[in-house]
C-alpha cells in the first residue's frame, strides 16, 4: 500500500536526519552543512510520516463508509426477503401482507416500494424455493444486533398481519433466526416485546 510505504520512507529519512544532526553534535563530523542537511532530512521525514499516517487513516475511514453503505443495502434486501418468506410460508401472499410489507419497508428505510416488486420477489422465491436461512448467513456478518432485531420484529409483524400464525410461518421464523445467528432467548425477548405492543414503532 502506498500510504504504508510513505510512512516507512518518512521514518527512515527522519532517523537519518537525526543521525546526521547527532554526528555533528558529538563531533563525528565537522561539516558546517551537517546541521542544515540533517534538519532538512528530519523535517522532510516527519512530513512524509504525517502524510503516510493521514493516508492510512483516510483509507480506514473510507472502508467504514463503504461498509455502512453495504450494510444498508444488505439490510434492505434481507428485510424484503424475510418478510416475503414469512408471507409465502403458507403458500399464499394476500393483499394485507403486501400492504404491511410496503408499510414496514417505508418506515425502516424511508423509501417507497411497490406491490409489483413484492409480488415478483414472492414469485421468484416460490419458483426457486425459499432458502432464507442460507441467504441470511451470507449477510448476517454485516448486520449489527439492532438490525437483526429489526428483521425479526418486521417478520413478526408480517406473521401476525393475517391474524393467524400457522406452523409453516413459525418454522420460517426459526429459519430466519438461525440464518441471523440469534439464540432462542434473544428471539423470545423480541417476541415478548412484540406481543406487548404489536406496532410499527417497535422497528
Amino acid at each position: 500500500m502506498f500510504s504504508t510505504k510513505l510512512l516507512g520512507i518518512g521514518t527512515v529519512i527522519l532517523l537519518l536526519g537525526i543521525l546526521v544532526i547527532g554526528s555533528h553534535t558529538f563531533h563525528f563530523t565537522t561539516s558546517p552543512a551537517a546541521p542544515i542537511v540533517g534538519s532538512f532530512m528530519a523535517i522532510s521525514g516527519f512530513i512524509l510520516m504525517a502524510l503516510g499516517f493521514f493516508s492510512l487513516a483516510g483509507g480506514e475511514f473510507g472502508k467504514k463508509d463503504l461498509l455502512h453503505a453495504g450494510d444498508s443495502s444488505a439490510f434492505s434486501v434481507a428485510l424484503i426477503r424475510c418478510m416475503v418468506a414469512i408471507s409465502i410460508a403458507d403458500d399464499h401472499l394476500d393483499d394485507t401482507e403486501i400492504t404491511e410489507i410496503a408499510r414496514i419497508y417505508k418506515h425502516l428505510l424511508q423509501v417507497e416500494t411497490n406491490e409489483d416488486m413484492i409480488r415478483n420477489t414472492a414469485a421468484e422465491m416460490k419458483e426457486y424455493g425459499v432458502d432464507i436461512q442460507n441467504e441470511l448467513k451470507t449477510v448476517s456478518k454485516t448486520l449489527n444486533k439492532e438490525l437483526k432485531g429489526k428483521l425479526i420484529t418486521a417478520s413478526l409483524l408480517i406473521l401476525a398481519a393475517d391474524g393467524d400464525m400457522d406452523e409453516g410461518e413459525l418454522i420460517m421464523l426459526d429459519d430466519i433466526r438461525l440464518g441471523l445467528g440469534m439464540s432462542l432467548p434473544q428471539i423470545d425477548k423480541i417476541k415478548e416485546n412484540f406481543l406487548n405492543k404489536r406496532d410499527l414503532a417497535q422497528v
